[in-house]
């Protein structure tokens, strides 16, 4: 997709008004004064998960109903603030609301991504003292003990090229980058610094290109970028984004990292979404949701994305109509809009998270086929082989293309739907005759196949 030509709906994909108000907010995201009372969903013991995971599944934005984080087996959380890098961050109003909110991420199964707003520094000195301490707090002092282990995750700024905020440019950002990576690394030589995610976008690749001139490249320990988009190719919108435009992004930034000696360093998307519901004329479904969630999800773990975080939990109010994209972005229904299914219900994509969470939590590709129509994708995993297989809807059928899906393997093999529910089963193959919608297969597959007379 041309990436160059992003269209309004999308262009407000910088969801940052989440981390900016949040920023500006004296209560705590539970809707309680900082330092005082239980946050409501927030009480629950912890819930430690297998030791058989690998971190890959994240969720971005305020959760209020924290519960839902370890209901997701969300493994890392860009929980909604970010810290400001004062001298007199201790026993502020921030921290308090800081440490609180990563307790409580932490109590419910997660590991917390802190974000540095980044602003234009008046005195690099004072900002490199200040996050020192900070990150220090977090990672061997009082702050660590409050919020239940010690804070490795540290973003640096967010979508620095989007035009919001503390955006800048990618010299004015490396120079910004230097004083706080430098600080995060003095402090704690095992954390990881993340580059905030740059947004996707035709200035993404030379903004990178420009960053990385400026000899900063050794400092990032994560490289990171965030895409939006449709579930499908839109009439309306012919220059949107679908969930393969990620694959491209990904492969373009690895092929600079390569390039400037960091082809080692990880990638992470850490935001991405789409939403349920109509924004204008382009309207999409619970399904076209969840379906969407899955492929992202799928195919980039499969092309080496490290992370991946959905934008959204509760849906978030962030244009504030209950029509907007962000609006309806989230897996749980917040009350508000036409489309809306009811305040705290959860949608198809909830599920659909929390099948791939559970299923997935540990997983490397062993086996990758498409045809531009079917795509089949098979993980290892602790549990045993599980491929995910989809059908692009809108994708015209070629002549060998036609009839029902078979799917070829060995041994039994078990088809569920996107909530983990039993649909089919058979020895050695099944058949499939799919919707909008992908299927998991527990079992030993070996590809696919069309069935003419079938």
């Amino acid at each position: 997709m041309g990436r160059g030509s992003r269209i309004p709906i999308l262009l407000a994909a910088v969801a940052v008004a989440f981390f900016f108000v949040a920023a500006l907010a004296t209560r705590g995201p539970g809707g309680v004064e900082p330092g005082g009372g239980v946050e409501p969903g927030g009480g629950v013991e912890p819930q430690p998960k297998p030791a058989e995971r690998d971190g890959f599944f994240g969720i971005t934005g305020i959760v209020h109903d924290k519960r839902y984080l370890s209901e997701l087996m969300v493994d890392v959380h860009s929980y909604g603030f970010f810290l400001g890098a004062t001298p007199d961050y201790v026993g502020s109003k921030q921290e308090i609301r800081n440490t609180k909110a990563m307790r409580w991420v932490v109590g419910n199964g997660s590991e917390p991504l802190a974000a540095f707003w980044a602003p234009e520094m008046r005195d690099p000195n004072e900002t490199s003292r200040a996050v020192e301490e900070i990150v220090r707090y977090y990672t061997e002092g009082r702050g660590a003990e409050l919020v239940g282990r010690r804070v490795t995750l540290w973003m640096v700024g967010n979508e620095e090229n989007g035009g919001w905020g503390t955006s800048c440019g990618p010299e004015e950002y490396a120079d910004r980058f230097s004083v706080y990576a430098s600080a995060i690394k003095r402090a704690c030589p095992d954390c990881k610094v993340v580059m905030g995610g740059l947004l996707d976008g035709s200035i993404l690749i030379p903004y990178l290109r420009a960053f990385l001139d400026r000899g900063v490249g050794d400092l990032v320990d994560v490289f990171n970028f965030h895409y939006y988009g449709l579930a499908a190719p839109s009439r309306r919108l012919p220059g949107a984004e679908n969930y393969l435009s990620g694959v491209e992004i990904y492969r373009e930034m690895r092929s600079v990292l390569e390039e400037y000696g960091l082809g080692d360093r990880p990638i992470w998307v850490q935001e991405t979404s789409t939403f349920s519901g109509c924004v204008g004329e382009v309207c999409q479904t619970e399904e076209e949701q969840a379906a969407d969630l899955v492929k992202r999800f799928v195919v980039l773990r499969a092309v080496g994305v490290e992370k991946v975080f959905w934008c959204y939990v509760e849906e978030p109010s962030y244009e504030g109509t209950g029509e907007g994209f962000f609006d309806q972005s989230g897996l749980v229904y917040d009350g508000k809009g036409p489309w809306d299914g009811g305040e705290g219900v959860k949608k198809r994509a909830f599920y659909a998270y929390q099948t791939l969470s559970r299923l997935l939590g540990r997983a490397e590709l062993e086996l990758s086929r498409n045809d531009t129509l079917t795509y089949l994708f098979k993980f290892s995993t602790p549990q045993g082989p599980i491929s995910v297989v989809w059908q692009d809807w809108w994708v015209v059928r070629g002549p060998e293309q036609v009839g029902p899906l078979v799917i070829e393997g060995r041994g039994n093999l078990t088809v569920l739907d996107l909530a983990g529910g039993e649909v089919a089963r058979g020895a050695g193959e099944v058949v499939l005759d799919l919707g909008k919608e992908p299927v998991l297969i527990l079992g030993d597959v070996s590809g696919f196949r069309y069935s003419p007379g079938g």
